[in-house]
């Protein structure tokens, strides 16, 4: 008997030690963290840029026709992209959660309307240039 279990226990330690070594044989998750790491870090990135971007043009839109005209084209790809992921909301089954995110949403949109409304009034200030 106690050379059954020495054999065990042997085969037990060779199999641990296979399993923290051989990157196939650890989780999904463990094996992907590194590069879930790699997408988060250039996702947030790429949002902060873009907000960074969004700022900058909503200052400089009452000053430059070509600022007003790129916001507006920002703010209505948000607009766009807000409403689309309401509609995919509203027919999922959720509780108390999902409707709060949903009227989060909705308030949303009625802010970026506002902003889009703002926007075309500025554009619409500037002269308009015949083409030749």
């Amino acid at each position: 008997m106690p050379l059954l279990r020495q054999l065990v226990e042997t085969l037990a330690q060779f199999r641990a030690h296979h399993r923290r070594r051989l990157p196939f044989l650890t989780a999904a998750v463990e094996r992907r963290r590194p590069r879930i790491a790699a997408e988060d870090y250039a996702a947030r990135h790429t949002i902060e840029h873009t907000l960074d971007r969004k700022a900058d043009l909503r200052r400089l839109a009452p000053l430059r026709l070509e600022a007003a005209e790129r916001y507006a084209q920002l703010l209505q790809f948000e607009l766009t992209g807000l409403r689309e992921v309401v509609a995919a909301l509203e027919t999922t089954a959720g509780g108390r959660d999902l409707q709060e995110c949903l009227a989060e949403a909705r308030e949303e949109i009625a802010r970026l309307e506002i902003e889009v409304e703002w926007c075309d009034e500025l554009r619409a200030r500037w002269p308009t240039v015949p083409l030749h």
